[in-house]
């Protein structure tokens, strides 16, 4: 018998990705597959990678926000440098590129965006979203069939995990084929207001055994956001009121116009980003 971890969307969350490790341990997790999106909005980047790599991580997957990191951010922000969440995005970049080992991103710069597995005679896709798609809302817990039965059709898949809905989701195809979803470790997200304030790390335990998968273990892990809180301020993470609402109003602010302009405008983020674009072209054209 073997158990899985399924761990994935710790969003720079290192309080929460330790203590589900130490859940993990105690339930004898034998490897773990993580599925994107393992920096930002949270101040969390060397000590993530080095935890990732300590613990026996055989699969990682690159998620949209670890693609944020490998764009072309001077061609991205002369387009849409107005939009609110340009600042946002670009500012949560400079904070990762100034607290971050080079290594390690060229690491993350290597992950596929969908891997295969084959465990226990079955077919494993890992995908953060679509194999050949990692963004996008059309796995959302509550889209249409259709959606996930495309997930699934393209190969004979018996399984299918993916994450970046930051949702927990055990559902099937039309043809009764496994669909896994192990939520969010850093930002689990309901839009349901009674489950809102349920802010647990949440992970997955997959066990396979000489018949098939033999169980799946949805867990939650408590953990303290005050602890998180205060390595984000001791880290001067950008935004960090934002972060901070995340714990409280349960949702995550990079497409709500109003609030990231407000933050803008009183810490001077646009200001701050200009500047770092200019010294990114700069440096451009000098090498």
């Amino acid at each position: 018998m073997k158990k899985i971890a399924l761990i994935s969307d710790i969003h720079g969350n290192l309080t929460a990705f330790k203590h589900v490790v130490a859940d993990a341990e105690q339930q004898n997790v034998s490897e773990y597959w993580f599925l994107g999106d393992l920096l930002m909005p949270g101040p969390g980047t060397n000590s993530i990678l080095k935890l990732l790599n300590e613990i026996n991580t055989t699969r990682m997957i690159r998620g949209n926000w670890d693609d944020f990191l490998f764009e072309d951010i001077l061609s991205i922000s002369k387009q849409y440098i107005d939009e609110p969440q340009t600042t946002y995005i670009v500012e949560l970049i400079k904070y990762v590129s100034t607290h971050i080992n080079p290594e390690y991103l060229q690491q993350m710069r290597q992950w596929p965006i969908s891997s295969e597995i084959s465990i226990s005679g079955l077919n494993i896709l890992l995908a953060h979203n679509y194999p050949t798609k990692n963004y996008g809302h059309e796995l959302l817990p509550y889209e249409k069939q259709a959606n996930f039965d495309k997930l699934l059709f393209n190969k004979p898949y018996d399984i299918a995990i993916y994450g970046h809905t930051h949702h927990q989701v055990l559902r099937t195809s039309s043809n009764d084929q496994l669909i896994v979803n192990p939520g969010s470790i850093g930002q689990p997200y309901t839009s349901w207001n009674k489950f809102g304030a349920d802010r647990r790390a949440q992970y997955t335990i997959l066990t396979f055994d000489d018949t098939g998968y033999g169980g799946i273990d949805f867990r939650k892990v408590d953990y303290s956001i005050k602890s998180e809180l205060q390595f984000a301020q001791e880290n001067n993470l950008p935004f960090y009121e934002l972060y901070e609402r995340i714990f409280t109003d349960g949702k995550a602010f990079t497409h709500n116009n109003v609030a990231l302009n407000q933050q803008i405008k009183k810490y001077r983020y646009k200001q701050d980003v200009l500047k770092y674009l200019e010294l990114l072209a700069n440096s451009r054209e000098n090498t």
